[in-house]
């Protein structure tokens, strides 16, 4: 059995633990047929700004689309340059075919 020595309320420190990772930098919002990675601060219906990869976002006055119909592909230039940024790894770029 585990024993643990008695401590003061002086000795105590008191720990937050809400088990929930830091929100990232960035959110993702679908925007004109893509997911674009925006500031989280870029939140209020109607504010201007720009997604990672330089595109101009509005964001709407309504929500947007909720799953599935807002599970569009990511703007790639968007996720590569979110993932540089949180330290996550880079996908592979997709392979080019040649067409003839």
């Amino acid at each position: 059995m585990c024993s643990r020595p008695e401590t003061t309320p002086s000795e105590r420190k008191v720990i937050v633990a809400s088990g929930l990772t830091p929100p990232r930098p960035f959110r993702w919002l679908p925007y004109l047929g893509a997911r674009h990675a925006i500031p989280r601060a870029l939140a209020a219906p109607g504010a201007c700004g720009k997604a990672l990869c330089g595109a101009e976002v509005v964001v709407p006055e309504k929500p947007p689309p909720k799953y599935p119909d807002g599970l569009w592909r990511e703007c790639p230039q968007c996720d590569r340059q979110w993932r540089r940024r949180t330290g996550l790894t880079q996908r592979p770029l997709p392979a080019r075919h040649n067409q003839m």
